[in-house]
């Protein structure tokens, strides 16, 4: 869920997006954890993230040239 204080950020050099929670002293990987790739399960790039108001959260997969 995205909290108010939680901060997401798109790791594109790592290929994944890390959650930093309020008062955290490290983030923890939402996702991308599987590498760099084209599967359903990774990403290539990730260079912007989005939350509609149902709080899915949508990430701009750049060199994949696709919204995951």
């Amino acid at each position: 869920m995205n909290e108010v204080d939680d901060v997401y950020v798109a790791d594109s050099s790592n290929h994944r997006i890390i959650r930093w929670s309020s008062g955290s002293k490290e983030g923890r990987v939402v996702v991308g954890e599987n590498g760099q790739g084209k599967g359903s399960n990774q990403f290539w790039c990730p260079k912007g993230l989005s939350f509609d108001v149902e709080n899915n959260l949508y990430v701009v997969d750049c060199w994949n040239h696709r919204i995951q």
